[in-house]
């Protein structure tokens, strides 16, 4: 009974100890519109170059599987059967794709006019405005 005891509460406190905080995942608090924005612009890109290859890959391996089925019947059948599932999973990464382009294109519309400025940084902001003049 003691050694269950102990194998129970042992267990109970080695789970507590990986329940810590990732240091990678204050970075991404911390981001503003801009690095964010980067981020998901990078992130769409890659996404889509992925989609594209696994479109030209699979299509090049449907392609092959028919030339190899022509002269000798055999294995052409497994490599068919890769390509399409190739061909059908760029599809997830053309729409991922799409989304994060979409969420960059939403941080950084308004890049080029700061909303706030972080004082440590003490950076000089120039601007234009409009003066409207209320009253007399």
């Amino acid at each position: 009974m003691k050694k269950l005891l102990f194998v129970l509460s042992s267990t109970l406190f080695v789970s507590n100890i990986n329940a810590q905080i990732n240091p990678d995942s204050k970075m991404y608090n911390r981001a503003d519109d801009i690095e964010l924005g980067k981020y998901y612009q990078k992130k769409g890109k890659n996404q889509q170059i992925a989609g594209w290859v696994m479109l030209g890959g699979g299509l090049a391996m449907v392609t092959a599987s028919g030339f190899v089925v022509w002269e000798s019947e055999e294995g052409g059948t497994a490599l068919a059967l890769v390509g399409t599932i190739s061909t059908i999973g760029s599809i997830p990464m053309f729409i991922m794709g799409a989304k994060n382009k979409g969420r960059a294109e939403i941080l950084l519309r308004n890049s080029s006019i700061p909303l706030s400025i972080d004082p440590g940084k003490n950076i000089p902001v120039k601007s234009l405005g409009i003066g409207i003049k209320i009253g007399k």
